[in-house]
């Protein structure tokens, strides 16, 4: 019964890992946008009227399907939107026109306020500039506002901003001392929440929904690292280590995490509850994919975060991971191997059992005599047991006891025949 309970829970874990399915995703290779849709079926997204060249950073609106992205080579302008809504025609709108002395390193999009936010990594700054229905072309210097301006030695990068919390996260590749910082999303109450053990940060994602940050570093001699925490910074543990990339952008969805491969051209996914331990090669590309972002049918549900049930998982989730430590990996393996031991024991019983019952069933259905004849209860046990022992003592000790007919000791008849009844 309880092999069977665990073969249950293991193809229940089994079927609940299968049922996970990757994010339909939006991805800037070269100058081509695509969509993935599962991790499998791919298609270009034609843009009208509009030839583009370097496409990097990206950034999607739910509510009214537009996507933002940045062409690093365009030479009118470096922001530009397009409506996903429609099949076609895909009439691309110019939004920020370029100046020599600016450049936009990442890009999110606020649908509370329709602010569209950038980092300005020339500037040292986090800019802004508002979204209305009816589209906005804008010189940096007129309609556009300085969210943060960083310190001269700082340098913002990857960007994100949260609706529901309205937050707004970004990495600081400082040259001596790199950050993960937030603040408000109208710039106020500014805070670093990371600022330990950074190397030399790349991309930088936010699980909405979980309230976790994402982001990756590119170590020494090739390696590179994926890292998580809370929002807030606790909580923090390492979510891959690998050899070989050069992560270039990141993005998280419901059940995986995705990121692209600038030196393999390659995209990855990898589940985020750790089911899985080996990245799986989605999609290669002919350039680098500079820009990943999730592709949403409908605007995310911020009731789910913000009831008082889900903050409590959050803060108990907090707790639990700041009180793990290195013992925990071994304590894993340890209740491992006791699993694995537990079954092969109840494997040895169940055949043992099996013997057992084929042996005591060739015994009863055997011709015997009457010396050999099977206790039927526990009272003729104890009265063949009385009987054996008074011809003991009427025999010498040295005489050996007489075969049976069925060829067995009477002794070795008497422990079998116990054997078999209990």
């Amino acid at each position: 019964m309880k092999l069977e309970a665990f073969v249950i829970f293991i193809w229940l874990t089994l079927a609940t890992v299968s049922s996970y399915t990757h994010d339909d995703l939006i991805i800037a290779a070269g100058d081509q946008l695509e969509l993935l849709s599962q991790g499998t079926t791919y298609r270009k997204l034609t843009l009208n009227s509009y030839n583009a060249s370097k496409l990097s950073a990206l950034a999607y609106d739910a509510t009214t399907k537009r996507l933002f992205f940045s062409d690093i080579r365009h030479l009118e302008s470096h922001i530009l939107s397009v409506s996903l809504e429609d099949e076609s025609p895909r009439l691309v709108e110019e939004i920020i026109e370029k100046n020599n002395d600016e450049t936009v390193e990442s890009l999110a999009y606020d649908p509370v306020n329709k602010m569209l936010l950038w980092t300005d990594g020339f500037n040292r700054s986090i800019r802004q500039v508002q979204i209305d229905n009816d589209g906005i072309h804008a010189k940096e210097n007129t309609s556009v506002e300085v969210v943060h301006l960083l310190e001269s030695d700082a340098r913002p990068q990857a960007l994100v901003s949260d609706p529901c919390t309205r937050m707004l996260y970004w990495t600081n590749i400082h040259n001596s001392l790199p950050t993960i910082e937030r603040s408000h999303i109208n710039g106020s109450q500014r805070e670093v929440i990371v600022h330990s053990d950074l190397l030399q940060l790349h991309a930088f994602d936010l699980d909405i929904m979980e309230q976790m940050i994402y982001w990756a570093e590119d170590l020494r001699n090739g390696f590179f690292l994926i890292e998580r925490s809370y929002v807030n910074g606790s909580g923090r543990e390492e979510f891959y280590h690998g050899f070989g990339h050069f992560i270039a952008s990141l993005t998280v969805g419901e059940d995986y995490v995705y990121w692209s491969d600038y030196d393999r051209k390659k995209l990855w996914s990898l589940p985020k509850d750790g089911s899985s331990k080996n990245p799986v090669n989605l999609r290669t590309y002919r350039n680098p994919a500079m820009g990943v972002v999730v592709y949403r049918n409908e605007p995310l549900n911020c009731d789910l975060i913000s009831s008082p049930e889900s903050l409590a998982v959050v803060v108990q989730k907090t707790e639990l991971i700041e009180n793990l430590d290195s013992s925990s990996s071994t304590a894993l393996l340890l209740g491992f191997s006791f699993v694995c031991l537990v079954i092969m024991a109840l494997m040895i019983l169940l055949i043992l059992q099996f013997l057992k019952s084929r042996d005591c069933k060739g015994i009863r259905g055997s011709s015997k005599t009457e010396d050999t004849v099977p206790f039927q209860n526990f009272s003729n046990t104890l009265f063949k047991m009385n009987e054996l022992s008074q011809m003991e003592q009427q025999q010498t000790v040295n005489v050996q006891m007489p075969e049976n007919s069925s060829g067995l000791k009477r002794d070795d008849d008497f422990a079998t025949l116990i054997k078999c009844e209990f």
